[in-house]
């Protein structure tokens, strides 16, 4: 990944308290894409790749599911259990190499802060994670404040083109419970992993 590898990362995790992109608690986007009635039947194990400092993770475990936080940056997995707890189950791992499976995966700016080249790469990874009917529930930005980034933006129309080689596109409209640091540049993805993908 060139400079954008788990040295890079970590050292943003690990000097800097509270990174630009983070929050300081779940992205509102989490709460529109859960009730969407794509996402109705989310089986109750679920995946947060990329998950930073866990706020995310820390929500979808407090809303009752049993969730996997990965983030292959020390400081990250780190950072979540110092603000969470053990209420998620973090894993300090390169979600490349994971091999567990899950009913459901939430993404919110892991696929947009890899290099654009290993979008597809990663999709198809995803899509194994997936158990049977298993969905991806995605939080994107077509538009980024400081090109080219990370994070890299990618339109809609180039979302469903990666995207539906590995899923059945549910739902990909644009977001419209953003942060306000975010409102009016992201959009949702729904996606039921095909079988044999």
């Amino acid at each position: 990944m060139g400079e954008m590898d788990q040295t890079y990362w970590d050292s943003i995790y690990r000097e800097t308290p509270r990174p630009g992109w983070d929050m300081d608690g779940p992205t509102p986007i989490l709460a529109e894409l859960l009730d969407l009635p794509a996402c109705r039947g989310l089986g109750p194990d679920l995946a947060v790749p990329g998950c930073g400092f866990g706020h995310d993770a820390a929500e979808l475990a407090r809303r009752g599911f049993r969730v996997t936080g990965v983030d292959f940056a020390p400081s990250a997995i780190q950072g979540a259990r110092q603000r969470h707890g053990e209420q998620v189950r973090w894993r300090q791992e390169d979600w490349f190499t994971l091999e567990d499976t899950f009913d459901g995966i939430f993404d919110h700016t892991c696929f947009v802060a890899m290099a654009p080249e290993r979008r597809a790469e990663y999709l198809a990874h995803c899509a194994r994670r997936l158990r049977p009917g298993g969905l991806w529930l995605a939080g994107m930005f077509h538009t980024v404040t400081r090109p080219p980034g990370p994070p890299f933006a990618v339109s809609l129309e180039e979302a469903r083109r990666l995207a539906e080689v590995r899923f059945e596109i549910l739902h990909l409209d644009h977001a419209t419970r953003s942060h306000p640091r975010r409102a009016g540049r992201e959009f949702l993805m729904v996606g039921r992993a095909l079988p044999g993908s």
